[in-house]
């Protein structure tokens, strides 16, 4: 395979593949960490490796963008943008993360935040929403890319 451009793409498909295997094993962390499974030194140890693991995958991406501004692919380097600020969104503000700590407080019984947790959830749908649209957009021009070639 000689062209470049495709060898990015699935460069950066493989590290998205990463970063999904990352929020599944946080996802399988935190539902043992509800079901008193894992204590929350070990909770809090798995979530610090994982958002470290999120931050090398980060840091790739922001490579392979970079690479993209650097060859003249302004358009790649702009749907790489549009991913990683969808999945930072997802990962601060939205957030699996928010939702998390909400339910954690409501469940030692500190607070009630169902309405707020309902809110949080629907934004973290939008999120995944534009995750999923910029990610047909990226196997699209993958696909164009495997055409040409």
């Amino acid at each position: 395979m000689s062209n470049p451009v495709l060898k990015k793409l699935q460069q950066l498909q493989r590290a998205q593949e990463t970063r999904i295997a990352l929020y599944q094993e946080f996802e399988e962390a935190y539902q043992d960490y509800l079901k008193e499974k894992c204590p929350e030194e070990q909770y809090s140890s798995i979530c610090k490796i994982v958002t470290e693991g999120f931050q090398e995958v980060s840091w790739e991406i922001q490579a392979i963008e970079s690479d993209f501004r650097d060859t003249d692919r302004a358009d790649l380097a702009q749907l790489v943008r549009r991913l990683q600020l969808a999945e930072k969104e997802k990962l601060n503000d939205a957030s699996t993360v928010r939702i998390q700590i909400y339910t954690i407080e409501s469940k030692k019984g500190d607070m009630d935040y169902d309405a707020t947790v309902e809110e949080a959830k629907q934004k973290l749908q939008h999120t995944m929403a534009e995750i999923q649209e910029a990610w047909d957009d990226i196997r699209q021009e993958m696909a164009e890319q495997a055409y040409e070639e």
